[in-house]
């Protein structure tokens, strides 16, 4: 259940007694003026002691409302009968009050209901304004809740994708280092310690929500691409085409390195002689134009990528929305002999 500040509900809740208020000094100023009604004027005091009332009759509705409200206890059709009924026990009250002030006027029960139809109608005016309002606002709330929720999730998103790597690569690469120190050959065993401390490093310290210069990013993509050398040896070829003049172009953290992981999976690893993964940037038509691309298995490995990749590359298109909208673009094309993966967005510098 949505709430709202009280204030400005009362602000509202004054300003329609009012202006009922100035309806009621226009029509005894025209009698006075007109119809030389001289105690016209008499009756304006009371006139704003019954309209004061009102205001205060319904005042009390609308704090009763907005407690019911905050109890998440809050139906509209108890709210119209309440309304209903202080209607019919307030518009007799106030011929009463008016009879008592009129005391030369002979009393007739029928006068406590008088001008039923035109107190009616303003109670009635005042109860549609007020559900017009609670209406409104449960329509802001919804969305806004929708949009905080939407942000919510895209921030669970980007949490996940903060710490997708693959833990089988983690381990291969602690166990490769392991080989290394029992074969003695501990400078190289060292050289890959600071090599996956610095890919862990550089993939915990990056928000994936935060842009990076690419430079950085392919540095870390050469880090990772070293440490899984280790591993497939000469399967792995990569292929590096990147113009200089967009190295310092900004990013979204991590974006490629879940490409190049996909590559090395269903490409690299599931194919005897290996495959070259080509890594490239250039700047076509004012965007940047990423592109990862592997000569694998293309099209049959659909089948074997199921869900796992699908996820990932669904959070890389989020994030480009998130980032640069529909300024942003990516594209996904299986082919007979290969995979390729190309990302388009705006050219964002790098500041200061």
């Amino acid at each position: 259940m949505f709430s709202f500040q009280i204030k400005p509900l009362l602000r509202y809740h004054c300003l329609f007694w009012l202006i009922i208020f100035a309806f009621s000094v226009l029509s005894w100023t025209l009698d006075f003026l007109i119809w030389q009604k001289s105690e016209a004027l008499h009756y304006l005091g009371m006139s704003f002691s019954s309209d004061a009332a009102a205001m205060v009759v319904t005042g009390a509705l609308l704090l009763w409302s907005q407690y019911k409200i905050n109890q998440h206890n809050f139906a509209m059709w108890q709210f119209v009968v309440t309304a209903l009924l202080l209607t019919c026990i307030y518009v007799p009250l106030e011929n009463a009050f008016w009879l008592v002030l009129m005391k030369n006027e002979p009393f007739d029960p029928r006068i406590l209901l008088n001008n039923l139809d035109s107190n009616t109608l303003a109670f009635f005016v005042w109860t549609a304004l007020y559900l017009a309002y609670i209406l409104n606002q449960q329509r802001h709330f919804r969305l806004a809740e929708s949009s905080r929720l939407s942000q919510k999730i895209q921030q669970l998103e980007l949490q996940a994708l903060r710490h997708q790597l693959n833990p089988h690569f983690t381990f291969n690469a602690l166990n490769s280092v392991c080989a290394l120190i029992e074969a003695e050959r501990f400078e190289d065993a060292e050289q890959m310690s600071e090599q996956l401390a610095s890919f862990l490093r550089y993939s915990l310290s990056s928000s994936p929500d935060s842009l990076v210069q690419l430079a950085d990013e392919l540095a870390a993509i050469e880090v990772y691409l070293a440490l899984q050398k280790t591993r497939f040896g000469n399967k792995l070829k990569v292929d590096w085409k990147i113009d200089q003049n967009v190295r310092q172009h900004l990013i979204p953290a991590l974006l490629l390195q879940p490409l190049v992981e996909n590559a090395i999976k269903y490409a690299v690893a599931t194919q005897q002689q290996g495959a070259t993964i080509t890594i490239a940037g250039q700047q076509h038509n004012g965007q940047l134009c990423l592109q990862v691309e592997d000569d694998g298995p293309g099209e049959h490995a659909i089948k074997q990528m199921g869900q796992s990749s699908g996820v990932g590359l669904t959070n890389i298109k989020n994030r480009l929305n998130q980032h640069f909208g529909a300024a942003a673009s990516l594209v996904v094309q299986a082919k007979q002999q290969g995979f390729l993966v190309c990302i388009q967005l705006p050219l964002q510098g790098a500041t200061a």
